[in-house]
């Protein structure tokens, strides 16, 4: 699992990114194996103006699958961060759950087709059987 950490028209510092990484690795490391990589951007949108304005968006590209991207907004960085992050984790677990309960469907319906198609391969063998063709 791969993390890029930008900023629009904010410092970037050492903490912050550390502090980043520290959330994600936790939040999402029990599922880093369908994660190819992870992309957070961080925003002030509003500028020196203040109020709710500090924007967090992560972008989670899953191993051949569609992308999730989670964008929130709060006060400051850090909380914005943290309620991204949980978001992002929620949104990936529902993801691959969904993802391996439509395969554990799939291979159902194979399995059920196949002894519908050997139930049909018995019937066509008594048939022959029968009449000695």
């Amino acid at each position: 699992m791969k993390i890029k950490i930008q900023a629009r028209h904010v410092a970037l510092t050492k903490d912050l990114k550390d502090y980043i990484k520290r959330r994600i690795s936790y939040a999402l490391g029990s599922r880093d194996d369908k994660i190819e990589r992870i992309v957070v951007t961080l925003s002030d949108v509003n500028g020196p103006k203040g109020g709710e304005d500090k924007r967090c968006k992560v972008l989670i590209k899953l191993d051949g699958k569609n992308d999730i991207v989670i964008d929130d907004k709060k006060e400051h960085f850090h909380s914005a961060i943290d309620l991204a992050v949980d978001r992002a984790s929620r949104a990936v677990s529902r993801r691959i759950e969904r993802l391996q309960n439509k395969a554990r469907k799939l291979k159902h319906s194979f399995r059920s087709k196949s002894s519908e198609e050997r139930e049909s391969d018995r019937l066509y063998e008594d048939y022959e059987n029968e009449y000695g063709y």
